[in-house]
């Protein structure tokens, strides 16, 4: 079996040449019970609804589709990636690094399904190991990258494999984790709540990078993650990431009022 950290041919051979530099994202999807709920109009079929439209039209933008690659990652009561080889979500540990990550254009998304418990913080160090092993993969190959863009989209609070929740001190050593990475450089991290997401606790793991979005759909969503990683991925200072990515987000949701005559 081969280590999330180990190097692999690769899959981003779906790249042409002439592209720009490398912007990896890992998307971690929150999957457990509660993404099943409300029963007339669950979430999950929703969020299913958006990635199969997101990642259908993404042609249309040219700049993703030169530059950023996607590995997605689950979290329920296990721990799991798409294969794009297989088309299977598959133990992220059986793959290399370089073989969960496709480009944006060539991503075909799983129809998910909601069930057991909340291990976002297993979620969240597997993406970290991933990430680290991506980036340096590039580094190593001369392929111009930036930093990798972590994105984690919740609709409730982290628990353990047993299923009770996890308090502010069994987050701390996944949150300095986090912190100090962005600080060396090697990735940004943001978490996104939706309804029912513990806001308090993602500021725990995220102090400057949890957000809670209640008014946009998902398509919304995932449109304003994929943009912001291309159009901030490059600023030096995360601080100035997190602060741009809620600027977007606050600037989405005004035109979303807007939009539905809402003030």
């Amino acid at each position: 079996m081969t280590s999330p950290t180990g190097h692999g041919a690769g899959f981003g051979a779906g790249f042409g040449e002439g592209f720009d530099e490398r912007q990896p994202v890992v998307l971690l999807l929150d999957t457990s019970a509660s993404m099943g709920r409300p029963a007339e109009r669950p979430r999950i079929e929703e969020l299913n609804a958006a990635l199969a439209a997101w990642f259908d039209g993404v042609r249309r933008h040219a700049r993703l589709r030169s530059r950023v690659e996607v590995c997605l990652i689950t979290f329920d009561s296990r721990v799991r990636a798409w294969d794009p080889r297989q088309e299977c979500l598959v133990p992220v540990e059986s793959v290399p690094a370089d073989g969960l990550f496709v480009p944006v254009d060539g991503m075909r998304p799983p129809r998910l399904g909601a069930s057991g418990f909340t291990r976002m913080t297993d979620a969240v160090e597997t993406a970290l190991a991933v990430a680290r092993s991506r980036y340096r993969a590039l580094q190593e190959r001369r392929v111009p990258v930036r930093r990798p863009f972590l994105w984690v989209l919740t609709d409730g609070a982290p628990s353990d494999a047993e299923g009770r929740p996890l308090d502010a001190d069994a987050l701390a050593g996944t949150a300095r984790s986090l912190r100090l990475g962005e600080e060396r450089g090697e990735w940004v991290f943001q978490a996104i709540g939706v309804r029912g997401a513990d806001l308090g606790l993602l500021r725990v793991l995220a102090p400057k990078a949890a957000l809670k979005l209640d008014t946009l759909d998902f398509s919304q969503i995932l449109d304003l993650l994929f943009q912001s990683s291309d159009r901030v991925g490059a600023v030096l200072d995360p601080d100035e990431i997190h602060t741009r990515v809620a600027e977007d987000a606050a600037l989405r949701e005004r035109m979303d009022r807007l939009e539905k005559g809402v003030l």
